[in-house]
């Protein structure tokens, strides 16, 4: 029996989406779902957080083979991905 907890399948969860994506050199994104923070350009979101990208749906991103290497980064299971399911 496993002591971890279970972790939904990353195409029905989507709430990683709800943080800011900070986009890096070499990200080829479409300038109009681009936002600036503080002069540094990141995802832009939602009213409600989701990131531009994410289909409201089906929780799955439009931009998946060309998304950010934040995303790409993003590690299921992680420190940063269990904080965002609060496990």
């Amino acid at each position: 029996m496993s002591l971890t907890p279970y972790l939904p399948a990353c195409s029905g969860c989507g709430r990683c989406c709800h943080l800011v994506v900070e986009l890096r050199p070499g990200d080829c994104i479409p300038e109009e779902l681009i936002a600036c923070h503080d002069g540094v350009p990141c995802m832009d979101q939602r009213g409600d957080g989701a990131c531009v990208a994410l289909d409201p749906l089906t929780a799955l991103c439009t931009l998946y083979e060309s998304r950010p290497q934040t995303c790409r980064d993003f590690a299921r299971g992680g420190t940063l991905c269990r904080q965002v399911l609060s496990l």
